[in-house]
């Protein structure tokens, strides 16, 4: 995009994305932490914020911290650039999270790391895949016990798959899914 998704004025739709991502999983989860890459730069939000433990880590990073600092056994993770983040989808991810380490919606792209339910227990096998510098989360979560969750499975609560969708290019911000570049896949480290 060129600037920063997470910016108070980076808007969507009239509103300011990363609340509005923040404002979704508040409809979902006790307690909302962003997790802002440097634990400041997100402080117009007026949440809870963690920084990454190893700096520039991208999405991993914040991950790790998030899964970290969380006050749950069960954390809702989902990228601040996706503003169709469901509510819906994440209460069911968090009901099958039962004796495993990660629950993930697979869409037809693939997996959905970052619209995702990751228990504490996630923690170390993630932190070690930081700490060797495999930054991909699909990469990180090896040897983690992980949930697969189906379109047939989850189309129940969102039936159009938006959740998936994220704004990756500019006109990305009309708001359409399937229009643009748009894909959930792994972002480049950077801020997230």
């Amino acid at each position: 995009m060129g600037r920063d998704k997470t910016a108070r004025d980076f808007l969507f739709q009239g509103e300011s994305l990363a609340a509005r991502v923040a404002h979704r999983l508040a409809e979902a989860c006790d307690d909302v932490l962003v997790a802002s890459g440097d634990g400041a730069r997100m402080g117009w939000l007026g949440l809870p914020q963690v920084a990454d433990e190893v700096p520039e880590s991208g999405p991993l990073g914040g991950l790790v911290a998030g899964v970290g600092r969380a006050p749950h056994q069960l954390v809702a993770a989902v990228a601040a650039d996706m503003p169709f983040a469901s509510p819906p989808l994440l209460r069911l991810l968090a009901s099958l999270a039962d004796g495993v380490d990660a629950v993930l919606p697979v869409d037809d792209r693939g997996l959905e790391p970052l619209h995702a339910v990751y228990a504490r227990s996630a923690g170390p096998g993630l932190r070690r895949a930081l700490r060797t510098g495999r930054l991909a989360i699909r990469d990180a979560l090896q040897g983690l016990r992980v949930r697969l969750v189906e379109p047939a499975e989850w189309r129940v609560t969102d039936p159009t798959g938006r959740f998936a969708w994220n704004v990756n290019a500019p006109e990305d911000l009309k708001g359409e899914p399937g229009r643009g570049a748009a894909t959930s896949f792994e972002e480049p480290p950077g801020p997230h």
